[in-house]
């Protein structure tokens, strides 16, 4: 009786220890090493800043875009919503490396025209996102109304 006591707390020791072997388990594996853009939070994002009233049309207003390439970047992609319409992409820059030593990233300006077409009062959003080659991207917005 004794044996056989100590047989199965033998056992079942070696089946607590193995259970809690995950080396098996496929969750614990890395999928893969891509990596998604990092954009950096900056005052002058958009220079001059956008007064509360709102920009008029036709106006030009510069985007500084600083962002650190952590894998291969394909292209950076400048969209505009007007009001509840779609997204509609404005501009696309393939990318070029313009590393500032003085901000440590790479930095992008683009300079934004206001669009004459919508109506006095419509709120636009515009995005600039910087997309990897591997599909990943990461975007910054700004928005204002039309004066």
């Amino acid at each position: 009786m004794k044996k056989t006591s100590i047989f199965y707390l033998l056992f079942a020791s070696l089946m607590v220890l193995y259970a809690c072997d995950r080396s098996k388990d496929p969750i614990y594996q890395k999928i893969n090493d891509n990596r998604y853009p990092v954009i950096f939070s900056n005052t002058t994002f958009v220079s001059p800043s956008i007064p509360a009233t709102g920009l008029a049309k036709g106006s030009v207003i510069k985007v500084e875009l600083n962002f650190l390439p952590t894998d291969p970047v394909k292209e950076i992609q400048f969209y505009q919503k007007v009001d509840l319409a779609d997204s509609t992409i404005i501009s696309t820059v393939p990318y070029a490396s313009a590393f500032s030593k003085s901000k440590n990233c790479d930095t992008l300006i683009y300079n934004y025209t206001v669009p004459s077409a919508p109506a006095i009062g419509a709120a636009i959003v515009v995005r600039a996102r910087v997309l990897n080659q591997n599909g990943l991207f990461k975007d910054r917005t700004f928005s204002y109304k039309i004066k």
